[in-house]
């Protein structure tokens, strides 16, 4: 709790760190997008 305003105002991570980040978020998005078609597939709903 005590770091969490270095969170929202950029303080905190090095550049490094906003990479890796950045980096396994865009997986993460990925992933659920793949599982999101995957269902919408499953389910019919995509025609």
């Amino acid at each position: 709790m005590k770091g969490a305003p270095g969170l929202f105002n950029g303080k905190g991570h090095s550049d490094k760190d906003q990479e890796k980040l950045i980096e396994e978020l865009y997986r993460q998005i990925g992933k659920l997008k793949v599982e999101l078609d995957w269902l919408k597939k499953k389910s019919g709903l995509t025609p």
